[in-house]
């Protein structure tokens, strides 16, 4: 690493978005909160808006780490991707105060969005921070220090009892940017099976949307559609509480660029419950599927309705054993082991 090797005291954390991203909550907020708790190292947290205490706890933090950064403390910009005052601002910060700083990024912005100021801080940020072995590859091309940190998910109370008597079928995430990959490799699936199953979608925001499922599945009286609306997204509890109820959490992914770059934080959330999944052989999904273990592949609808019926028919015991290994490989992903590895990265003088 090009950035000198030290017991890091503070961290300054730029986030590109507010609280309601979950990113922003569990690469940010939640992880320099475990930094206080677990190593005892200070952070400011920020993030663009518009209110007045918004932009003066801004310029605060802003010109403290222009004009007075604190010794042993880095900087770091999430996921900063747009052109506007904001992102302009931490550009001149960058330029002027470039060592210990870091690009953190667990999505692949640059294809969604015009891709030139999330070059600029690959290019410039001393380090990145990928969430993914995609984002790290495409990320070597301008900066040749890179290295992967899976995002965490967070200690809570929430775990998998017995299984439901109807089979219950859950999914997580913002269903306008999935549609297409659970209309293509998973809904399908739905229609050929014949056996009484309980589908639970957490996401599904948009009316149009709503109507548009109920008609996908009418007339499969055997499926039970559940679409909870406003979610709290930021009582944590009460999301993993719903995630809990699951039988079986599901991640299906079409092999694009794109999701190949995603970080498979659904399956960590469904696991730090408890929930076997099914899952594409995409990207960070290889990581975290223990194929046959606390869960398996799934990359046709074919898959997932062997899978569905696999899950119906197994003994209760059989179930437990993946619910237990579904628990036990979540630990990988905590938010312990994440904050762990992301102080060591500046203890070692090899990083």
């Amino acid at each position: 690493m090009n950035m000198v090797p030290m017991d890091i005291s503070y961290v300054y954390w730029f986030a590109h978005y507010n609280l309601a991203g979950p990113c922003v909550r569990y690469r940010g907020k939640y992880f320099l909160e475990q930094l206080k708790a677990g190593h005892n190292i200070e952070s400011s947290f920020v993030f663009p808006g518009y209110q007045f205490l918004n932009i003066l706890h801004f310029m605060d933090v802003y010109f403290s780490a222009l004009l007075f950064r604190r010794r042993n403390s880095i900087i770091v910009f999430q996921k900063i991707h747009t052109n506007g005052i904001y992102a302009n601002a931490l550009k001149f910060l960058l330029f002027f105060q470039r060592k210990n700083t870091i690009y953190d990024m667990d999505d692949a912005y640059y294809m969604k969005f015009p891709p030139a100021t999330v070059h600029h801080f690959l290019r410039n940020s001393l380090a990145v921070i990928t969430g993914s072995l995609e984002l790290r590859n495409y990320a070597k091309k301008f900066n040749k220090t890179v290295f992967i940190a899976s995002s965490p998910v967070i200690h809570h109370s929430q775990l998998k009892g017995k299984r439901s008597p109807v089979l219950v079928i859950g999914w997580v995430g913002f269903y306008n940017a999935h549609r297409e990959n659970l209309m293509t490799v998973f809904f399908p699936a739905l229609l050929q099976s014949d056996i009484k199953i309980k589908l639970v979608l957490l996401g599904v925001t948009k009316a149009v949307h709503i109507q548009e499922l109920m008609e996908y599945l009418k007339g499969k009286d055997n499926i039970s559609l559940e679409i909870p609306e406003n979610i709290d997204w930021l009582d944590e509890e009460s999301v993993y509480k719903l995630i809990s109820g699951f039988d079986i959490g599901i991640a299906p992914l079409l092999d694009n660029a794109y999701n190949r770059a995603k970080s498979a934080f659904k399956l960590k959330q469904y696991l730090s419950c408890g929930i076997p999944v099914l899952g594409s052989n995409v990207g960070e999904n290889k990581m975290v599927i223990q194929n046959g273990m606390n869960g398996f592949f799934c990359d046709t609808p074919e898959d997932y309705l062997r899978m569905i019926h696999f899950f119906n028919q197994l003994p209760e015991e059989e179930y437990g054993n993946y619910t237990a290994n579904a628990k036990k490989s979540a630990a990988l992903f905590s938010m312990e082991e994440y904050c762990d590895h992301f102080v060591k990265l500046y203890k070692s003088p090899n990083c």
